[in-house]
């Protein structure tokens, strides 16, 4: 079990497969925590350092490179916001999820607009931390793509995508979309890919149901100043929410209710049309 008194690493050998693998660092200054945490973080191939508390954690983060870092929220000495601050500092696009006690939410919006790209909530179960983890390294990876797509002269665009209701596409709209991004020059590009995913996702189970024959349509517009992205199923559409009223409450935590709340916090202004079935998302560069 990781000490309180040093940070240390756990090895779990890197195995292959279609799971993405990366170097982890886990901050927790709970040691049944941080040893669960990295005993199933190794088992399924990842490298993980264990840090008990964020000033370990910043000099590690400052004299070692890693691709994810999961911290609590709730540490001595340094909690989990003041943690995110300084290694946003360090590395502006690193990923970080954080964990939080189940009845202490308050900070979790914080989390978020500082850069926190997802959570998980405390008791949590291992599933969630494998799909969590590996929806952050994927899409850490296709943010260190080379942005060459485009010309970084291009003035603006515009791109329509009709897709079958079939995530197996969204990954390749959100890849393309990435690209376009950083021609533009918009900063947390993270949150742009991650936000589209849970809209494409959102509109493939919950509004299209998985039917293939239903079609889910993806308008992409560019400018040096704006993004503006829609995402349209063919359902029945649902009652929408105000976007304002949007809040962190306890059914949201579930995997399947998280999407809008995630999208809210990402982008800067949200629209849904009079159905329900079509959700607008724009983001100031």
């Amino acid at each position: 079990m990781p000490s309180n008194n040093d940070a240390r690493k756990c090895n779990g050998a890197r195995n292959s497969g279609a799971f993405a693998h990366g170097r982890i660092l886990v901050i927790d200054d709970d040691e049944s925590i941080l040893a669960i945490i990295s005993r199933f973080l190794s088992s399924e191939g990842h490298e993980v350092i264990c840090a008990p508390g964020g000033v370990e954690a910043v000099d590690r983060f400052k004299s070692e490179k890693f691709d994810l870092v999961i911290t609590d929220m709730y540490m001595p000495g340094m909690d989990g916001l003041d943690l995110i601050k300084k290694l946003k500092t360090i590395n502006v696009n690193i990923p970080i999820i954080v964990l939080t006690a189940a009845g202490s939410i308050s900070n979790v919006v914080q989390s978020l607009k500082l850069g926190a790209q997802n959570y998980m909530t405390k008791p949590f179960k291992v599933a969630e931390v494998s799909q969590v983890v590996q929806k952050a390294l994927k899409t850490n990876q296709m943010f260190n793509f080379r942005k060459d797509f485009f010309d970084a002269s291009l003035d603006h665009s515009r791109s329509v995508f009709i897709l079958p209701s079939n995530l197996e596409h969204a990954r390749q709209v959100t890849n393309f979309t990435d690209r376009l991004v950083g021609v533009f020059g918009f900063e947390s590009t993270w949150m742009i890919q991650l936000a589209l995913m849970e809209a494409i996702t959102n509109a493939v189970v919950h509004g299209n149901g998985s039917d293939e024959n239903k079609k889910v349509t993806v308008v992409v517009n560019f400018s040096k100043e704006r993004l503006e992205i829609s995402v349209e199923d063919e359902g029945d559409g649902f009652t929408t929410p105000d976007p304002a009223s949007l809040k962190l409450e306890s059914d949201i935590f579930a995997p399947s209710g998280r999407g809008l709340f995630l999208i809210n916090s990402y982008m800067d202004e949200l629209f849904f049309n009079d159905r329900g079935s079509k959700i607008t998302m724009i983001k100031k560069r």
